[in-house]
Formats: C-alpha cells, structure tokens, sequence
C-alpha cells in the first residue's frame, strides 16, 4: 500500500447545519474501519483537514467531502505519495476555533494570527497543524 497524504481546504456554507462532534464521532469509525488518520481544524469560517492513507481510501473520502453541501469552495492544496504519518494516532482529530495560545502559534509562522491557506506553502501549513496538534 502506497501512503500518501492529502490537503484541502473549504468554507463552511453557513445555511448548512454542522454538528462537528457528530461529524468527528462518524469520521472516527470510517477512518478506522480504512486506516486514514488526520486533523481538521474549524475556525467556523473554513475547514482545514489533512488526510493519511491508501491513495484508494483518502481519494474516496476526498470526493464525497466534495459532495457534501456544509463545504463551499473546496480547494485541493495537495495530494502526495509520503514516507510517513504526520498525526499517525488519530483517526481523525479535531481542533476548533482560535485560543491565544494557538494565535502565538499562527504569529510563529503567518504574519496574522490566523491561517490564510490560499496564501501560504501546504509545508508551512503541516508545519503548523502539527504545532497545532501537539496542544490537543
């Protein structure tokens, strides 16, 4: 099996009802059911989700996530083929919203203390949720 890792970002459409510890609750049992492992943050305005896997099982859950009407604006920041997990323990973590200490995080590597993924490297980003994870 080929591990790869994909990166994408939405808006969330706010007229599109979202429950995130159901949505979490859900992506637990699929992810592990297939072995894909990751991390979504939700600021509220946008969705940010790494996914880990086989190519078959992360691009499956990639086109229906595209389907799904809570996400607008979809972008595919990366897709690639990886040595190694990044969030190897997670089905699928979560990280919601923006403490002060993840703002020092966000100030650490971005010039605002929020993530603008359609203006920074997909490394700079992994760098990041992985600072981010290592609060949870």
């Amino acid at each position: 099996m080929n591990l790869c890792r994909l990166v994408y970002y939405s808006e969330r459409d706010a007229d599109q009802h979202l429950d995130l510890r159901t949505l979490i609750a859900q992506c637990h049992k699929n992810n592990t059911a297939r072995s894909v492992t990751g991390l979504l943050h939700h600021n509220g305005t946008y969705f940010i989700q790494v996914l880990e896997g086989s190519r078959a099982d992360v691009s499956s859950i990639y086109h229906r996530i595209a389907t799904d009407p809570r996400h607008i604006n979809l972008i595919l920041l990366s897709c690639s083929d990886v040595r190694e997990r990044l969030f190897p323990t997670w089905s699928m973590g979560l990280h919601e919203g923006t403490s002060p200490r993840t703002r020092e995080i966000f100030l650490r590597y971005f010039s605002k203390d929020r993530i603008d993924p359609e203006t920074i490297s997909v490394d700079s980003l992994l760098d990041v949720l992985q600072d981010v994870a290592a609060e949870l």
